[in-house]
């Protein structure tokens, strides 16, 4: 059920700042798919989803929280762009938005996306 849940928005939370409104769906499509929910209407919940997204070890199901799992990894993305500062990618970065913080400021306009 986790990778089911997981990998349809890996690729692209791993790269852009999802949008609250894309959260807040993606939360739902999770959610339905888990309780049933969908065309014959709401289903009950019989845990509330904050303990579904705790770690197995701890009792819940392991389910990745979609807002955390997005920001863990944006950041893993800074972390490698302050650590491979010598590859490609991270020169050109590095060049065109004079580093991490010029990338982030300049994500929120419109015209730009998260990298480009």
């Amino acid at each position: 059920i986790n990778s089911v849940l997981t990998a349809l928005p890996l690729f692209y939370l791993s790269f852009f700042k999802a949008p609250s409104a894309v959260l807040k769906r993606l939360i739902s499509i999770q959610r339905n798919f888990l309780w049933g929910g969908g065309a014959e209407g709401k289903k009950i919940a019989w845990v509330a989803w904050d303990h579904i997204c705790v770690p197995r070890k701890q009792g819940g199901l392991g389910i990745k929280a979609i807002k955390d799992f997005n920001r863990a990894l944006l950041i893993k993305w800074k972390w490698l762009l302050f650590h491979q500062s010598d590859y490609l990618w991270s020169r050109i970065l590095t060049s065109k938005y004079k580093g991490w913080r010029g990338l982030e400021e300049n994500s929120h306009k419109q015209t730009h996306s998260y990298w480009w």
